[in-house]
């Protein structure tokens, strides 16, 4: 009886709440989800109708090319970013695209292929061949059709993978390619090499790939950052301003604080009181390591942004799969932290697909295998899809930090199995004979 007269209570309640007008919020919370709605169904079907390819680069085998060359292609992919109206954006479902970058192992042969939108075919073969102008690219087949979705019965393969995330706010830097070289001996170290050593690694019969989407945003992200900057620097927030009646109020309430004070104090106070100095900030008083995190931040809102997505992936049989993979995989991303700055963390709560018990192996090992294997399916659909907005949210990349951990490695790496172009392309000779006949 208890629990029937609480819901009587309750829907009595709301019934009067509901002629007492609520029902118009009601309408209005329909009307907004109906809307949101409608938006997702213009965008999927935008989405439905680009025609996307897929494109395998080839570089030189002596690639003399530096991270400078890869950081100015992403500044001219940028181009991709579009600023639609409100009609295309919630009407039409346009949104801005995006291109999936893509090092994977074929059983210890790599290969750079990018999922792209056809549209943008000719900004990026431009983009790479104007640094790369040896460089080969082809269109292929999408090599992961072939593999079914995942099915913990019958699949004959199993599944590891993660989606990445930052250590702390968007604005931090992580560790970029500068900090690599070392200016006394003028050597570069390819911050790279641990993942294609932990990619080529792999037997015949393992795939193992590490994918990265990029999407460029325009310059709202820098807002945050410059809070922090001020918040860190210990400036004063700038008190809001006021309009005209604001001003008239603010100056009659201080002629009637000054005229009260007058009285009760007396005569004995006439020259008035010499304020405080208060800095603007409190750089000066900040130890270097402080100085040097808001440098490194300053530096990077000078750059171009991208949102990016990082996913790692490691198929094998079941009979055959290494847990060990994933280890040299990931601890491959420790060495672009930096311990003042930022770094990277697989997500272990949301796409890690392992769980550990928290309490009792036995009671949570049913429910421990469901999300596991829910985990897998997901995440092997989001990477056949190169979904962007499911999983784990992207974050933040300058195009500093982009070439820093995607670019084609230097010649100092000594990857056996990379695929590089043997054969050197050469210019036509000036002495070339030409027909005169008229075409």
């Amino acid at each position: 009886m208890g629990v029937l007269s609480s819901l009587s209570d309750l829907f009595g309640i709301f019934g009067f709440l509901v002629a007492r007008g609520g029902w118009i919020f009601l309408v209005l919370a329909g009307l907004y989800v109906a809307w949101l709605l409608f938006v997702e169904y213009k965008q999927i079907k935008f989405l439905k109708s680009t025609k996307w390819i897929f494109l395998t680069v080839d570089i030189p085998k002596e690639n003399e090319q530096t991270f400078l060359a890869v950081e100015q292609i992403f500044a001219q992919l940028h181009a991709i970013h579009v600023n639609y109206t409100f009609g295309e954006k919630y009407f039409h479902g346009q949104v801005v695209l995006w291109i999936s970058m893509e090092i994977v192992s074929f059983g210890g042969q790599i290969k750079y292929i990018f999922k792209v939108p056809e549209r943008y075919r000719n900004l990026f073969e431009s983009a790479f061949y104007a640094h790369y102008p040896d460089a080969e690219i082809q269109q292929v087949e999408d090599y992961i059709n072939n593999v079914p979705n995942y099915d913990p019965k019958t699949s004959y393969y199993d599944v590891w993978g993660a989606e990445f995330k930052l250590k702390k706010e968007d604005a931090y830097p992580i560790r970029t390619y500068r900090a690599f070289e070392h200016q006394a001996s003028e050597v570069i170290v390819d911050p790279l090499a641990g993942v294609l050593e932990a990619l080529s690694s792999c037997k015949p019969y393992e795939f193992m790939a590490a994918q990265f989407m990029i999407r460029p945003v325009d310059e709202e992200w820098k807002e945050d950052a410059r809070e922090l900057v001020k918040e860190l620097k210990g400036e004063k927030k700038e008190k809001p301003k006021k309009g005209f009646l604001g001003s008239i109020l603010e100056g009659v309430f201080s002629g009637l604080t000054g005229i009260f004070e007058g009285a009760t104090v007396g005569e004995a106070q006439v020259s008035p009181s010499v304020a405080e100095y208060e800095p603007p900030s409190m750089m000066m008083h900040l130890s270097p390591g402080e100085k040097d995190i808001i440098a490194a931040i300053e530096a990077s809102l000078g750059k171009i942004g991208f949102k990016v997505k990082i996913r790692l992936m490691y198929l094998a049989p079941k009979d055959k799969f290494d847990k060990n993979k994933r280890n040299a995989l990931v601890g491959s991303f420790r060495q672009f932290d930096d311990n003042n700055l930022n770094g990277l963390k697989p997500d272990t709560k949301k796409t890690w697909t392992g769980i550990h018990f928290k309490f009792s192996q036995t009671l949570e090992t049913p429910f421990i295998s469901f999300l596991v294997n829910r985990r897998k399916r997901r995440l092997l659909m989001f990477y056949k899809s190169r979904s962007f907005t499911k999983g784990f949210k992207p974050f933040i990349f300058n195009i500093e930090e982009l070439a820093t951990v995607f670019h084609f490695p230097l010649v100092t790496v000594k990857a056996p199995q990379l695929t590089k172009t043997e054969i050197k392309k050469g210019e036509a000779p000036l002495n070339l004979p030409v027909s005169q006949e008229p075409f």
